[in-house]
């Protein structure tokens, strides 16, 4: 299956799951999307420092969902332009009543991939359990790489592993592919890769707090 093949597959599926799950996400997501506010709290220190040298960046959320990041960073940089992707209007729906008000906000309903239409190159992007949603998260990653900025970080916190092959099965039934290769194809694809794994809920699965530098 080629790569258009499979960005389709998992924007149609994208599109179908979150029509009915968005109603529940903000409420349900805590229980298994461990470390976002730990991540959310990390991403906030590391932008003060980089927004020190370089004011006015420009940042992209890939499966920005529910707008959890996007709404707790944009009112705080008000310099910076954040621009949250989600190929799920309902999603993006309950993301835009969080930040309508912010004008460095711009909401796109778009499955991020290489033929994304960007005009400029993006200092920062931020995956928040969204690249394990592509079941070819190379070609995710490499689309994120070619979209930087020289130096350009890539901020990603998402599943690692599990040993659990029930949990395994059933994630994959929800369109979530936990693939241990991620930190082997950062690492083949940028520059530096720095990365702390953190235990899972009920220890099913282990996640990653990772920072690569194109």
């Amino acid at each position: 299956m080629n790569n258009s093949r499979l960005s389709t597959k998992t924007e149609c599926h994208l599109k179908r799951y979150y029509r009915w799950n968005s109603l529940l996400y903000d409420a349900t997501r805590w229980a298994i999307l461990w470390g976002r506010v730990w991540f959310c709290n990390y991403l906030r220190i590391e932008l003060k420092q980089i927004n020190k040298e370089y004011e006015g960046l420009s940042i992209i959320e890939v499966g920005c969902g529910t707008g959890y990041h996007i709404a707790a960073l944009a009112p705080e940089f008000k310099k910076c332009m954040f621009y949250g992707y989600d190929a799920s209007v309902h999603m993006l729906n309950k993301a835009l009543s969080k930040v309508n008000k912010l004008e460095n906000v711009q909401l796109r309903q778009e499955f991020f991939s290489s033929n994304s239409m960007i005009c400029t190159s993006i200092d920062c992007f931020i995956c928040s359990y969204s690249i394990s949603m592509n079941e070819d998260n190379l070609n995710c990653i490499e689309a994120i790489h070619n979209t930087l900025s020289t130096s350009g970080v890539l901020y990603v916190v998402d599943f690692i592993s599990s040993s659990s092959n029930w949990f395994n099965r059933w994630m994959i039934l929800h369109g979530v592919y936990i693939q241990s290769e991620i930190i082997s194809k950062l690492k083949n694809t940028f520059k530096s890769v720095e990365f702390e794994t953190k235990r899972g809920f009920l220890g099913l699965y282990h996640y990653g707090i990772i920072k690569a530098i194109k």
